[in-house]
């Protein structure tokens, strides 16, 4: 995580609906509308001492297996050795940041500059007067164009939507926006798809996201296939075993409030408060949505993207286990913080946004 991380989301619109992100719940009226990384981890924290969670986790615990003999059998390897427990039910909340996915480009092996992963970024302290290339197009490239380019000669942003992209940097001017990369030469040069030459370039930064894995799950239970975790009910939810669900695969979304109806739908359909549809039914219903998304050209590996759909699977889930859908604030204040950003590129998270959801308080200029 880098030093100077801020969310791309106000504060407002990414609370859990429950606890605001200011002094009436885990935050401070004065942080800014996007906070820092640290100012996120303080509000988390403090939601865990108000619903006394931290007495329910057991730290320095890993679950080396998890299968299933009518109930869940997990080995579990912590300070005192390693034991099996049974549960009724299972919940996995492992996070999808944590091993990087680092794409096979042809010349690699050769390629003589300096290559990181944005999880490993700190800086760009390291990059001063260097020639980069940073391939990948989402948040993290686009934030790390921007923040290298102060300390690098001349930063090459690689990717599909060349134009979009040379909107968000047209104000630095030694940002050059390119296409995707075909080739790594051993000079230290770079083949883009259309022929082009780039560099040659000292580093070589990938913000290329992250595989899921469940090291403890069977592919029996849950298979993994360029980054499409499947059989899974709404995204969510094991189809073959409905006392197994995965809690917060999606990405491009406002993660705590997704989270917390992802858990609160598992916890309802696990009370017996609905009824889950057929098995047949929840395999068609996953086999629609992945043809859908294969017709619209999304990869396999952005299955599990959500974006702007994001409101509606909120409100699917919500009707399914009896909540309310969203209200009409939050998703125009999400579509006005997407806007906000197409009008500040580069600047955005300081410049005022003039929409507002929730009585939440922050700096109102």
């Amino acid at each position: 995580m880098h030093a100077s991380l801020r969310t791309n989301l106000p504060r407002d619109l990414m609370a859990f609906f429950d606890f605001p992100f200011d002094s009436s719940g885990g935050g401070v009226d004065e942080w800014p509308r996007y906070p820092g990384h640290a100012q996120v981890l303080s509000y988390l924290e403090e939601f865990a001492d108000a619903f006394s969670i931290r007495q329910l986790i057991r730290f320095n615990t890993k679950v080396v297996q998890a299968v299933h003999e009518d109930r869940w059998l997990l080995t579990i390897d912590g300070e005192n050795g390693s034991v099996t427990e049974v549960f009724d039910a299972l919940t996995v909340c492992n996070g999808h940041y944590t091993e990087p996915r680092v794409p096979d480009i042809p010349g690699s092996d050769h390629f003589p500059a300096h290559c990181v992963h944005s999880h490993n970024y700190r800086s760009p302290d390291g990059f001063a007067g260097m020639q980069v290339a940073i391939v990948g197009t989402a948040s993290s490239g686009a934030d790390l164009s921007q923040e290298i380019a102060v300390a690098a000669e001349r930063v090459y942003w690689c990717g599909s939507d060349k134009a979009a992209r040379s909107k968000k940097t047209e104000h630095l001017k030694n940002v050059t926006s390119c296409g995707p990369i075909r080739r790594l030469i051993d000079d230290g040069r770079i083949e883009l798809e259309d022929q082009t030459l780039i560099g040659p370039v000292d580093s070589l930064v990938f913000a290329t996201g992250y595989h899921y894995r469940f090291r403890f799950l069977s592919e029996e239970l849950i298979r993994v296939r360029d980054n499409w975790v499947t059989p899974l009910y709404q995204d969510l939810l094991c189809i073959t075993h409905p006392t197994l669900a995965l809690i917060g695969l999606p990405f491009k979304i406002i993660p705590f409030p997704i989270f917390q109806i992802q858990a609160r739908w598992f916890a309802r359909m696990l009370n017996g408060e609905f009824d889950l549809p057929t098995v047949s039914r929840m395999h068609e219903v996953k086999d629609i949505r992945a043809e859908q998304l294969r017709s619209a050209g999304v990869l396999q590996r952005n299955f599990h993207a959500l974006d702007d759909e994001q409101y509606n699977y909120y409100d699917r889930l919500a009707q399914e286990c009896g909540d309310p859908p969203l209200p009409e604030w939050y998703r125009e204040l999400g579509q006005a913080a997407r806007r906000h950003v197409e009008r500040w590129p580069g600047c955005f998270r300081d410049q005022f946004l003039d929409m507002h959801g929730a009585p939440t308080r922050y700096p109102r200029s």
